[in-house]
């Protein structure tokens, strides 16, 4: 054969470049079926997403239930530092003058 840069379509005639192996769109369909079939999924994979929810959940609910304690504790300690608060402000003088009055009243 010639070593030609050009060829052209009187060169090649009507033959096709591309050829198709044998029984090839027959077993197409076969050979996909067997690539896509169903897997059997192991139970702890179909649970994952429900027991990380359910520790959210959990998490959330201990996360709440001690910001709800701490803020109560603080309430309570500063109750009780304004009624220190309050009793270092007054006299003692002031303090039996108001429960005699209230007293007779």
């Amino acid at each position: 054969m010639k070593d030609r840069k050009h060829l052209s379509l009187d060169d090649i005639g009507n033959k096709l470049p591309f050829t198709v192996p044998e029984n090839y769109f027959e077993q197409f369909a076969a050979q996909i079926d067997g690539q896509i079939s169903v897997k059997p999924v192991p139970v702890i994979n179909l649970l994952r997403p429900w027991i990380y929810m359910a520790a959210m959940f959990v998490g959330l609910f201990l996360i709440g239930k001690v910001s709800l304690s701490v803020y109560q504790n603080k309430k309570i300690v500063n109750a009780e530092n304004y009624e220190t608060y309050v009793m270092s402000q007054v006299d003692e003088d002031e303090m039996i003058y108001y429960y005699l009055t209230e007293e007779n009243k």
